[in-house]
C-alpha cells in the first residue's frame, strides 16, 4: 500500500484488530458493548470498518475490557490508529443528495485497493465513464431524485475524480472490468456522447494496469442481474464486495463466504465474455452501429 493509509484503510484495520481482541476474550457484541456508552450496533460497525469509535474514552473503556491497557504499545498503537480512522475522507466534500451514504467508505477504499474485479452489466463502471456520459446520465436521474441541479456537478466532479485512481502515475490500481453490451447500447446524452464513451473505453483498455471484457447479449451465456465489485486489499487488509441494491445504496462485505461467492461469479462471467483483444474490436464496431 502505497504512501499513508487513508482513513477508511484505518478504520478497516481497526476494526479487524478489535475483532481479534474480542474473540481472544471470548466475548461477544453485546457482552463487549455493555455498560461503556456506545451500543452494540456501533460496536458492530466499527469491527467491520463502517465507522469509528466516537471519543477517544470509548476506545480507552474498551481496550480495559479486552485486557489492553494504557501502558502496552498495542494500546498506542490502537489510539494512534483510531486518530486517523476518525478524521474525514475527502470524499465527504461531495456529500449530497445523489451520492449515497456508503460512498465515502466505498470510495475511500477504492482508492486504496490493489485490483478491483467490476461486472456491469447496464452501465459502464464510474471509473471508465467520460464526463459527458457521467453529466448526461445524473442529469437524467436528477428530477428522480429531487435533488438539487449544483449535485449534478458534485456526483460529475467524484465521477473524474476516482478515474485518476487508474490513471495515476503512482502505483494506480489494477481494473478488470467486465461490461454488459447493453451499457453501450442504451443511449445516455445523445450518440456523439456514445460514440466517445466507446472511443474512452478503447483507450482505457490500452493501460497496463485495464482489462475490460464485454458480455455480448447473444449466444448462451453466464450472466448476473446486479453490478458488483471485489476489491484486492493487497496484504495488508481483507477483501471486500460491493454490490448495487434497488434503493441506489452500496452494500459492502468482508465475510470470506460473500467475497467467495462474487469471486466465483466473476470467474464464469470472464470465462463468458469476449477476451480483452477481442473486446477492442467488438467496441469499435459496435460504436459505428450506434444510430
Amino acid at each position: 500500500m502505497a504512501g499513508k493509509p487513508r482513513p477508511t484503510a484505518r478504520k478497516i484495520v481497526l476494526g479487524q484488530e478489535l475483532r481479534r481482541l474480542r474473540h481472544a476474550c471470548g466475548l461477544t457484541i453485546e457482552e463487549a458493548a455493555g455498560g461503556l456508552g456506545f451500543s452494540e450496533a456501533q460496536l458492530q460497525r466499527v469491527e467491520t470498518g463502517l465507522s469509528a469509535l466516537r471519543r477517544a474514552n470509548h476506545l480507552a473503556d474498551l481496550l480495559a475490557r479486552y485486557g489492553v491497557h494504557e501502558a502496552d504499545h498495542l494500546w498506542e498503537d490502537l489510539t494512534a490508529i483510531w486518530r486517523d480512522a476518525a478524521s474525514e475522507e475527502w470524499v465527504s466534500e461531495f456529500k449530497d443528495g445523489m451520492t449515497p451514504a456508503q460512498m465515502p467508505k466505498f470510495v475511500g477504499i477504492e482508492e486504496i485497493a490493489r485490483t478491483i474485479r467490476v461486472y456491469h452489466p447496464l452501465l459502464p463502471y464510474g471509473m471508465l465513464q467520460t464526463e459527458e456520459y457521467a453529466r448526461a446520465l445524473f442529469a437524467m436521474q436528477q428530477p428522480v431524485l429531487e435533488a438539487p441541479s449544483e449535485s449534478v456537478e458534485k456526483a460529475v466532479q467524484l465521477r473524474i475524480r476516482r478515474r485518476e485512481f487508474i490513471s495515476r502515475p503512482d502505483d494506480p490500481v489494477n481494473l478488470v472490468a467486465i461490461i454488459g453490451e447493453p451499457a453501450l447500447r442504451h443511449i445516455v446524452g445523445g450518440i456523439e456522447v456514445m460514440q466517445a464513451q466507446c472511443e474512452e473505453l478503447i483507450k482505457l483498455s490500452a493501460l497496463d494496469n485495464v482489462t475490460i471484457q464485454i458480455l455480448p447479449s447473444e449466444g448462451k451465456r453466464y450472466r448476473f442481474t446486479a453490478d458488483f465489485s471485489i476489491l484486492d486489499m493487497g496484504d495488508d487488509l481483507p477483501p471486500q464486495v460491493q454490490a448495487d441494491n434497488a434503493w441506489g445504496a452500496l452494500a459492502m462485505s468482508g465475510k470470506p463466504r460473500d467475497v467467495g461467492v462474487f469471486t466465483r461469479r466473476f470467474e464464469r462471467l470472464t470465462a463468458s465474455a469476449l477476451s480483452p483483444e477481442e473486446t477492442a474490436d467488438y467496441v469499435r464496431n459496435l460504436s459505428r452501429e450506434i444510430r
